[in-house]
């Protein structure tokens, strides 16, 4: 069980990164994520990412090449590099893994 328990911490404390091949774009977006003001773009090297800027209430959502995330009192510039990953979201993947992995410690224990 305590090899099951050490397999699942390392595999969750691994960052698996990868390009987005699409993302969300929309300008203005609204503050409140609807998916029917976004379309759906493709982005075009295999590095790019998905990115939300937010300031104010004004919120873009498109994808860039480079991306330098920036956070100031809940406003600046969200990078992310999974498809679609800049919707309204602030929870990370591994955020949720590690929630997970406490749930099963809890009822394992």
């Amino acid at each position: 069980m305590l090899t099951i328990l050490i397999l699942l911490v390392s595999i969750s404390s691994f960052d698996i990164t990868r390009a987005a091949s699409s993302c969300y774009a929309c300008n203005p977006c609204g503050t409140t994520w609807n998916p029917a003001v976004a379309t759906t773009i493709q982005t075009t090297t295999p590095t790019d990412y998905c990115r939300k800027t937010v300031t104010g209430s004004l919120v873009v959502k498109d994808s860039t090449s480079t991306c330098n995330p920036v956070n100031v009192l809940n406003n600046g510039v969200y990078c992310c590099q999974t498809d679609y990953c800049n919707t309204a979201s602030k929870y990370s993947l591994k955020l949720i893994h590690i929630g997970f992995l406490m749930i099963f410690i809890r009822i394992i224990c």
